[in-house]
């Protein structure tokens, strides 16, 4: 296992990501070293800060900032109780036309992985539903008192080229209504009727939902890390609880299960800076079967991802998550993903909130090339260096 090299603050918000990992009780004591201001805001900017937060000792902050880090963490608590209430009142609607949805991500992780659905953070629902119940899951949450989330990108990228659409509640929910949990060209692939076919009962309230089994929530948030550049680090704290839940019969399943979605890679990754942060082993099997070559493991290694998972998200460099993706593809598919940055069609433009409302003029794509050429070049000058 690599030794980190890390600053006292992020240092210290390792230790107690390990402390929260090793189930110790009781706050963390710092090294003297620590910047006590930076590393508030640090922990502040994270979302899983409200996992972790009980775990910094209050001896270094005032009583102040003792106070405003319990109200923080008291408004965090009351915002996830409001959205599983809301879940609650959505899903009977939904029931009313037939669909069971599953619900991906934090809401099923709160209630079943942590020891209480307040210690994992999340901002929306995230429903999973059949294509052709996507229009009539808009209308009965309309009927909510729902609308459509003005968005950075228009409603035909949503519709022609992305897999769900959010949508507002009068309370300030946000929903996200999908039919899909991969872009329809995306070199990453998953299978739906799987998902569905494993998705397990929670109990909510006096009902219950369909979420997705603990396998299927890992290779979710492999997905979720790609898109996001592994560095979200509430990924790393479930990829730790949902692991206890797999035996090795199931990580060998698991490890199929990647290769057949072009996940390998990222499951590795997913597991290896886990590992970096958290002490916890890579199960052996997926070290054997999930591994990329030896050159893409050194690139990585320099990249430092656990290190970017602990630093403010301000100081990752612009590119750095589309850098990751680039390594986590299967090789064969590199030289395609790449050029579909550098030189974007109709899709990657509209991503680039080009051609929204007319054609695109050729000083603009050659603009966007060119600043996505440089950024490119910066990132390669990055690996160089180490």
């Amino acid at each position: 296992m690599t030794v980190l090299k890390l600053d006292p603050e992020t240092g210290y918000l390792c230790d107690i990501a390990r402390a929260w990992a090793n189930g110790v009780q009781g706050p963390v004591p710092p090294s003297s070293a620590l910047d006590k201001d930076r590393f508030i805001r640090m922990v502040s900017s994270i979302p899983a800060m409200q996992t972790l937060a009980p775990f910094i000792d209050p001896v270094i902050l005032t009583d102040l900032e003792n106070s405003q880090l319990q109200k923080s963490l008291q408004i965090s608590h009351h915002r996830t109780i409001m959205m599983l209430l809301e879940l609650e009142r959505l899903v009977p609607a939904l029931g009313e036309i037939g669909c069971r949805p599953v619900v991906l991500k934090g809401a099923s992780l709160a209630l079943t992985v942590y020891d209480k659905p307040e210690h994992r953070w999340f901002i929306d629902l995230d429903l999973l539903v059949e294509r052709g119940e996507v229009e009539a899951v808009y209308e009965i949450l309309g009927r909510l008192g729902y609308k459509h989330a003005q968005t950075a990108h228009p409603a035909r990228y949503y519709d022609d080229y992305h897999f769900h659409r959010i949508m507002t509640g009068p309370q300030g929910v946000c929903v996200e209504v999908h039919w899909g949990i991969t872009l329809p060209r995306s070199v990453y692939t998953y299978d739906l009727d799987q998902l569905r076919f494993a998705a397990v009962e929670i109990p909510l309230g006096e009902a219950s939902f369909l979420g997705p089994s603990a396998m299927d929530q890992v290779l979710h948030g492999v997905l979720q890390s790609v898109a996001g550049g592994f560095y979200d680090l509430r990924r790393f704290l479930d990829l730790h609880l949902l692991d206890s839940r797999l035996d090795d019969s199931e990580h060998h399943l698991l490890c199929a299960r990647a290769l057949r979605h072009n996940l390998a890679t990222g499951l590795w990754l997913q597991y290896h800076i886990r590992e970096e942060l958290l002490g916890a082993a890579m199960p052996p099997v997926i070290n054997r079967l999930c591994r990329p070559g030896p050159s893409v493991v050194r690139i990585l290694e320099r990249l430092n991802g656990a290190a970017m998972c602990l630093s403010d998200q301000t100081r990752i460099p612009s590119g750095y998550a589309m850098l990751l993706h680039w390594l986590s593809v299967p090789s064969r598919y590199r030289t395609r993903e790449v050029r579909r940055h550098l030189f974007p069609d109709s899709e990657g433009l509209l991503e680039a909130g080009l051609g929204v409302e007319g054609p695109v003029r050729p000083w603009e794509y050659c603009r966007l090339n060119m600043e996505r050429m440089l950024e490119t070049a910066r990132l390669m000058q990055r690996i160089v260096r180490g």
